[in-house]
Parts: structure tokens; sequence; C-alpha cells
């Protein structure tokens, strides 16, 4: 299916006129009435799995709820929360849920001193804080430097407690205000992604993350999550999804 199908299904979905183009009038309509959701069943098919774990489900749940949440960056475009969620996916091996990038304290020596560290807003002596200011999250914050960064954004302190990076919420909101305001490099995702009709859109859109280390498998993989997004009402309790069909579920009935 090409983005353009998937944006007319959304379209068509919210009861507006599927001409494949998401601009100002989808996104208008999405919000007065609708909210995404993820269709876990066909994730299931377009990524060719059996199953999803537990683990995997409540991870993406919790990165549409920041999706959801931050409407004044167009946060629930499905353009941007597929290319989000691709990064996610990417970035934590494929499990959808926060992580610490790997390596003993040896291996963060070389964010310790030196050039390296001056770019992290580390300090210059050998005081252990490349280790403490490792990589964290969906995507990975790395150094003093970004973790003050959003301690200032969030008004959490993750200077004092960097694995706070690690909570699924604040995670994604990190990863969410991060691509959307270009925190991580200074770059944003509407700079790239417009309509999402040229492939190059999604391969350059890498750079609001980290430069275009596997820009294209990312990019693959957004053009793929965009078929698994939904629309529901706004006021459907969606927060119970069944892994196997992909419908909502009651809270009684939340398989374990």
């Amino acid at each position: 299916m090409s983005v353009k199908d998937s944006v007319k299904r959304l379209q068509a979905d919210m009861g507006i006129d599927p001409d494949g183009y998401w601009g100002g009038l989808s996104q208008e309509a999405l919000e007065v009435g609708y909210k995404l959701d993820f269709d876990f069943a066909k994730f299931k098919e377009v990524f060719k799995v059996s199953s999803i774990s537990q683990g995997f489900l409540d991870g993406v749940n919790g990165l549409f709820a920041a999706f959801n949440h931050y409407k004044e960056l167009d946060s629930s475009n499905p353009l941007y929360v597929s290319y989000n969620l691709a990064t996610a996916y990417h970035e934590t091996a494929f499990t959808m849920q926060a992580i610490t990038e790997y390596g003993g304290v040896r291996y963060f020596d070389k964010y310790d001193t030196g050039r390296l560290a001056e770019r992290l807003g580390n300090t210059p002596e050998a005081d252990g804080d490349g280790y403490k200011y490792r990589g964290r999250g969906h995507v990975m914050i790395t150094g003093y430097g970004n973790y003050k960064k959003f301690t200032d954004i969030l008004g959490i302190d993750l200077v004092s407690s960097p694995d706070l990076a690690l909570d699924p919420i604040v995670s994604a909101k990190i990863l969410t205000i991060g691509s959307l305001k270009g925190t991580f490099t200074t770059r944003r995702l509407n700079q790239y992604i417009k309509y999402g009709l040229e492939y190059n859109e999604w391969v350059n859109a890498r750079r609001v993350i980290n430069g275009v280390d596997d820009n294209k498998a990312i990019a693959d993989y957004a053009i793929k999550f965009l078929q698994c997004i939904k629309v529901v009402a706004a006021n459907v309790q969606d927060s119970v999804v069944c892994e196997c069909c992909g419908h909502l579920l009651p809270p009684e009935k939340m398989a374990i």
C-alpha cells in the first residue's frame, strides 16, 4: 500500500474527501472529533510477525498517549507519528520500550573527556559523566547538555536522576518534542515530511534524529507503520486493545 493509499484510508474513516494529501484540513478534522490509534493486527500482517509481547503493546500505547497530547506541535499528524514509530522501533531494537545504550563504564569513557565530551556538554574532567549521561529512551539522549535541555523543557530533573528518561511516558514525550521542535539536531520533521509522497522525504527525515545512518531502513519502517495507524472517535476509551484482532476491549478482558 502506498503512502497516498494509507492517507486516503484515514481520510475516508473521518468522512472527508479522500485525496491522499494530508494537510491542514485533514489535521483539523482529526483534532475536532478523532484521535489516532494503532491497529496491532495490521502490524502483525504488515511486519510479518506472529505475536506481540505485552511490553511491545504497552510501549506503543504509551507513545500514542504522547502523540495525541502535543497538538500545538501537530504531534498527531499521522505522517509524523509513523516516522516516530519507525524511529522508536529501530532505536529500541524492535521492542518499543525505552532502553539504555549498551556498554560498560569503560566504553563510555569516550564521552567523559575531550572533544566528544565537550560537544555533549559533559565536563572536561574524567569524572564519570560519560557513563552517567549515556543514552537512554526510545531515542537515545546522550550527554549532560541533552539531559539539561529536556529537564528544562519537561520540568523533570533528568540531570540529577537520568534514569527518569527510561520512564515510558517521559521517554515518549522526549521523542515527540525532540523530533517536532528540533531539540535533537535543530531540524524538525516538518522540514522534511510534507505530504510523504516522495520517498526522499522519509529518507531525509533521519537528519532530525541522527544524521543519515540507517535512513532508508527507517524510511521503509515508517511507510509500513502508516498502514497500521487508524482513527477512532475522540471519546472512545481505547487504552485496552486486543493484540490478536486490534479491536477495543473492556479492561476486564485485557490479555495479560
